[in-house]
Formats: C-alpha cells, structure tokens, sequence
C-alpha cells in the first residue's frame, strides 16, 4: 500500500461506518509508509496561505532582527530563532561520521501560547500581528491533531482517550522553516543538505509545503530509496509517524523516515550545472507532542508475549530532551569541525 489521501471530512462527520472506513484508511497508510495526507481537514486554505506569508515575512527580517529572539542551543524545548547550522538532522538516526554534515536550513519555533516554562519569543515590535496570526493557527493545529488521534484509536482498534489522554495539555510546537538558496555542487560535496533522512520525535508532524518540492519519504520495500511527496493541493497536509507513537504503540505504527533534498523536477536533471541555485524553500510544521509529564514507554494495549515492551518508560519531557541534544549536539561538534 502506498502513500494514502484521506478526506477527513468523512471522519469528523460521517456515520459511524465512514469514520471508521476513514480511521482505517488513514492508520493503514501510517502503518505501511509513515504517512499519510489529508484533505478537507478543516483548516481553510486561506490560513494554510496567511501562514505561508508570515513565513516569508519573518525570514525577510535583518538578521540583527531576527537575533532579537535567537533560541539558545540546547536540549530544552526550542523557541524563537534558530540560525542555519544550530542544529543538525544528519545524526538523528545514526553517528554523524566526522562531525561534518550540515543542515542548509533556518527555523522559529514556537510553543504552547501562554507557556510560563518554556515561553516564547516574539519580534513584535519588528512583525506586528505575526503573534497573534500563529498563536491561532497554533490552536488550529493542535486541535487537528487530537482528532487525529481520535481516529488512531478507532484505527487501532484501542479504547477511547488511550492517545488523547497523553496529549492534553498542550506541548507540541509550531515550526516556520527556512531553506535559503543552495547550488547544486554544494549539495553535491556530501556534507550540506536541506534535511537530511531523520525521523520526528513527538507522535505526529505536520507539513504544510510551498511549491518548491524536496521532500521525500523512505520507500520500505527498499530501504535508502526515498519517493518525493508532490504537494498536490494547496490546502493538503501532509503526516508522518514520529517516535514518541512509535514508542507508544510499540513498534506497531512506526515512524516514517524522512529528508528534504533535490526536489524531483532538478533530481530527473542531471545535466544540470552545478552552479545552478536551487530557489529558497519555505515550509510550516507542527510538531505535535505528548504532554510533558506523560510517561511514553510502550502502551499496555500493544504489549503481549509475541510483542514485549520494546521501550523504556520515560517522561515525553525526558525523551524530547534526549533527542534535542542529539540535534543540537551533532551541530556543535560539526561548527568545530569545519571552523
């Protein structure tokens, strides 16, 4: 089974058997690929697009601008500003050999509105409206997501609030991504790319694209061989599996490995110069999370004697930390590598 489109519409209002045709649908394509898209979601396009201006809009401010509310690397849940090179996907799923591969990225990240732990940093007195406009899609967002997870339940066949339970209050974080202008020999060398192949850590992700393309999802069947995702429609969204589900449903549903390179029109070009620049990307994710306190070792209702706990159980806190350190860590070392 392929990469499914479900119209969650069905979900949300349908009968009793569409919603669980549609829960199925929806939980096969997480099970098979990792993913899935959805259409008819409930967020309107015109949200989709004001959150693609407001995007741009941050990422067009002066760096001076921007450093106003830098996010300070670290294993803590990140907020405000993240300047291309502070993190590092390459050592996500595996050692990072030489400490040397980079992410061709800058992001802003934000968190729960009203987050007294881990508040957030806001250029209001630069981008007027911008807090208000995410703080709203924010809630849009994660109010998706439980549904989601409503229908992950029916999908999995377990009790009522098994996911949802985990999830409130709000933890997840809300990402504007930037991928400035690259050439193509650059990538080429080896130890730059726009994401390379990692996998999420909360429960579900998010990914709302622009029309440059890149990003790409493992083809199980054969492993290391990645199939673009095309954004179809401009108001789908497309899901992946992160790790904190796969840890929950015990290897049940697992995460789907993901990388952001050559989008397919320049991959099926290799005639190509490599001074060719590939245009700035943009893209919006939302990260949704497990609440802090939740513990996200393998759930009962996916553990047998064929199937022990595979998970250590642990804070979604702890895990978000440890996972954190990796991506600002591996980050540090390759700044010191290439300095």
């Amino acid at each position: 089974m392929g990469l499914a489109t479900v119209a969650f519409d069905i979900f949300l209002r349908g009968s009793k058997n569409q919603r669980f045709a549609a829960a199925k649908s929806l939980v096969d394509s997480l099970r098979s690929t990792g993913f899935v898209k959805l259409i008819n979601h409930g967020i309107p396009l015109s949200t989709i697009e004001k959150s693609q201006e407001w995007n741009k809009k941050f990422f067009d401010l002066k760096p001076g601008l921007k450093a106003q509310v830098i996010n300070p690397p670290s294993p803590q849940p990140q907020r405000g500003w993240s300047y291309k090179g502070a993190e590092t996907t390459a050592g996500l799923r595996a050692p990072n050999p030489g400490n040397v591969r980079m992410d061709e990225k800058e992001n802003f990240d934000v968190g729960p509105p009203n987050d007294t732990v881990y508040p957030n940093r806001w250029p209001n007195d630069s981008l007027p409206g911008f807090q208000a406009f995410t703080e709203v899609f924010y809630g849009q967002c994660q109010s998706l997501c439980l549904d989601i997870m409503s229908a992950c339940e029916i999908g999995c066949r377990v009790p009522e609030g098994t996911f949802l339970k985990r999830c409130v209050p709000a933890a997840s974080e809300l990402r504007y991504n930037y991928y400035p202008p690259v050439s193509l020999s650059r990538l080429h060398e080896g130890k730059t790319r726009r994401g390379w192949p990692h996998t999420d850590f909360g429960i579900i992700t998010l990914l709302f694209q622009d029309t440059q393309g890149g990003l790409e999802y493992e083809d199980r069947e054969h492993p290391g061989t990645f199939i673009p995702i095309v954004r179809e429609r401009p108001d789908e969204i497309a899901i992946n599996v992160s790790d904190t589900f796969q840890r929950l449903t015990n290897d049940f549903i697992k995460a789907g490995v993901h990388q952001v390179f050559l989008p397919q029109h320049l991959a099926l070009r290799p005639e190509l110069p490599g001074e060719y620049v590939l245009p700035e990307r943009h893209s919006t994710v939302f990260f949704f999370k497990a609440h802090r306190e939740c513990m996200v070792g393998s759930i009962p209702d996916f553990v047998n004697e064929q199937m022990p706990a595979k998970y250590d159980d642990i804070t979604a806190l702890e895990f978000h930390n440890r996972m954190t350190q990796v991506l600002v860590g591996n980050a540090a070392s390759a700044t010191t590598a290439t300095a």
